[in-house]
């Protein structure tokens, strides 16, 4: 069993991680937010797929500028924001960072290098099951409201959602067998231990 206090940071552990993320019914549009506490260091990502766009990638490693009980973080030039506005049922995710835009995400795997980009997410998520125990965890399946600010103009999208919480080890997804070829969409990210973590999506998530 899981209790509310549960969502929030625990203490005394040596690592623990909020991953959230959406899509859109077709599946060529999707988001993440990753964060990952140790102490009172942390490693935070955010990424963006579109159809024919480049990948959009935010990352900030081994950073420091925790705020309040440590679900706000404002290291220097970016600001994000992670608040459970329900224990279980809706959470809200924000930032305002520079990104880069890559052609080829794979790249965001070892020089994550690429056309500066301002970026503002603004994320709802909502439960749309109860949480499931994993190792060290829980995951919940969901719904996502998601505005992206861009250059361009806002990106909005609503889709189905999930995310996961673990604490006492760091999260890093299972190995699975991955469609990968002309058109998927990748959304990868490097971790600060210098693994790098190749997320694709599919109508499943």
């Amino acid at each position: 069993m899981f209790t509310n206090a549960d969502e929030l940071p625990h203490d005394d552990v040596a690592a623990e991680a909020w991953w959230w993320w959406g899509w859109n019914a077709d599946a060529d549009t999707g988001l993440f937010v990753g964060f990952e506490l140790r102490g009172r260091r942390f490693d935070y990502w955010a990424g963006l797929v579109r159809p024919d766009r480049p990948y959009l990638y935010v990352e900030e490693l081994d950073g420091t500028g925790l705020r309040g009980d440590g679900m706000e973080i404002k290291p220097p030039e970016m600001w994000a924001g992670h608040s459970c506005d329900d224990p279980f049922r809706q959470w809200s995710m924000g930032n305002e960072a520079h990104g880069v835009l890559i052609d080829e995400p794979e790249d965001a795997l070892d020089r994550p290098y690429g056309l500066p980009a301002p970026v503002t997410f603004d994320v709802e998520w909502y439960a749309a099951g109860e949480p499931r125990a994993i190792p060290h965890g829980y995951e919940q399946v969901g719904e996502v409201d998601a505005q992206v600010e861009l250059l361009e103009g806002v990106l909005a999208f609503e889709g189905p959602a999930h995310r996961v919480h673990v604490w006492g080890a760091p999260y890093v997804p299972a190995a699975l067998a991955m469609p990968i070829g002309v058109g998927v969409p990748l959304a990868p990210y490097r971790r600060s231990d210098g693994r790098g973590v190749l997320q694709v999506l599919t109508r499943s998530g």
